[in-house]
């Protein structure tokens, strides 16, 4: 592939843009790259303002990319990339490592975000990219697609840029210390490909662009390990400035405590990776579960996971949708179960409904964020009755009024720091827990 590696020099092209000279074209990126509005605009407006200015240049930018190697215990890289309005989306079906797919429709253009696990840098698609060549070598990839309809196109992106009238690709790195992790490529439709001296402007205006990108960027790592840590909304809160000791937010929410069972005893006969893998595997279902109707994971504790669903102003989808969370997860853990048969997952689970405190507690030189208030200590109580009651979901009496699912009566309870008795119900659609 060293054949489609270029150095500056040979970043040539036929043809001439609307811009004069490569002064020119420099002046105006410069220009673009130096406004303030670079260091005010959200790191997802990257890309939509950077095609915006190319195509101010009448560079007819028809597909544009930023590939980034995030420091992120879930993810291996993000990659961004935006599309005009009329472009159809390329697909990305040759890679298992996709986690997800954020997409924003303007009028300016339409951007998907896709977040990869580790791993996908082993993939065939990553080693045959040229995104590879870019952030691995550090290496300037431009291939003139107007002469691959003549020839084999070198990375199977290509077809697709083809097959949707592009006419030229490069791939520039990015500075972002001694090793490239951030890589942006750039297609055109424009007849004769790119200009000679817009490649050469672009090359020189890479050093600009880092720095805008690289702030950016941070912005982005810091938000999505603090995420990884703290959950999204609670990563919000701190993200707009929450973050003095004793800062307390309120929300009403439904409210989930799910527990592994028999952890203890399995970790006194299990090996420790074999007990981590069994934990691994029951909070990545829960995960899915929650996150799948909305909700929001807030703390790991121990062998259990607390988790919310904030209310929207309509307390009776709120519990239905933390209802049909759990539902998913007793049916995935019945699968999982037929598979394991040997390691099963059970568990119990506790709801309900009532006004939870985010807020930041702990010493002046150590904080957690954290989540806490009576209606915390309530679902915790309720779900500690599953196991004696034989039931794998029990929920509060405040909760069971505003659910639609059907419920029957457990009876009623005396929780330890709980005033008064608490009416107990299970949900019908849970079949009660073998012994």
């Amino acid at each position: 592939m060293k054949r489609y590696k270029v150095t500056p020099e040979h970043l040539s092209s036929a043809g001439q843009g609307v811009v004069d000279d490569d002064n020119d074209y420099r002046k105006a990126l410069q220009k673009w790259g130096q406004d303030i509005d670079r260091l005010r605009e959200e790191p997802e407006e990257l890309l939509y303002s950077l095609t915006a200015e190319l195509n101010r240049l009448e560079l007819e930018i028809g597909l544009a990319s930023a590939c980034i190697r995030t420091p992120h215990p879930q993810l291996d890289m993000l990659v961004f990339r935006w599309r005009p309005l009329e472009i159809e989306e390329i697909p990305t079906k040759t890679t298992s490592s996709i986690l997800g797919q954020e997409t924003s429709k303007r009028i300016d253009g339409v951007q998907d975000i896709y977040p990869l696990a580790h791993g996908h840098t082993d993939e065939e698609m990553y080693l045959k990219s040229p995104f590879y060549m870019a952030i691995e070598a550090n290496d300037i990839v431009r291939v003139s697609l107007e002469e691959t309809v003549k020839n084999p196109v070198p990375f199977a992106i290509l077809d697709d840029l083809v097959q949707r009238g592009m006419t030229d690709y490069v791939v520039f790195p990015l500075e972002t210390g001694q090793k490239a992790t951030i890589a942006i490529s750039l297609a055109t439709r424009r007849e004769g490909g790119f200009p000679a001296d817009f490649l050469a402007a672009f090359h020189k205006f890479i050093p600009i662009l880092s720095l805008s990108v690289a702030y950016k960027v941070e912005r982005i790592q810091f938000r999505e390990v603090l995420t990884a840590y703290i959950g999204q909304e609670p990563a919000s809160l701190v993200l707009q400035g929450q973050i003095k000791r004793g800062d307390l937010v309120s929300r009403r929410a439904a409210i989930g405590f799910a527990d592994l069972r028999g952890f203890t005893a399995a970790s006194e006969r299990l090996p420790i990776t074999t007990l981590l893998e069994l934990l691994g595997a029951f909070f990545e279902h829960v995960y899915e579960a929650v996150y799948d109707e909305g909700g929001e994971i807030l703390k790991f504790m121990g062998d259990g996971i607390l988790f919310i669903f904030v209310d929207q102003n309509n307390a009776a989808e709120t519990c239905d949708r933390a209802m049909r969370a759990v539902e998913k997860l007793c049916s995935t853990l019945a699968t999982h179960n037929e598979a394991q048969a040997d390691l099963p997952i059970r568990f119990g689970c506790g709801l309900h409904f009532g006004e939870v405190l985010y807020g930041n507690i702990g010493s002046p030189s150590r904080l957690d964020f954290t989540v806490l208030g009576p209606a915390v200590n309530l679902t915790s109580r309720v779900e500690s009755l599953t196991s004696g009651a034989g039931e794998q979901c029990l929920v509060s009496q405040d909760f069971a009024g505003l659910t639609t699912h059907p419920l029957r009566s457990v009876g009623e309870f005396d929780l330890k720091g709980i005033e008064g008795g608490q009416k107990i119900y299970a949900l019908e659609s849970i079949a009660q827990m073998s012994d």
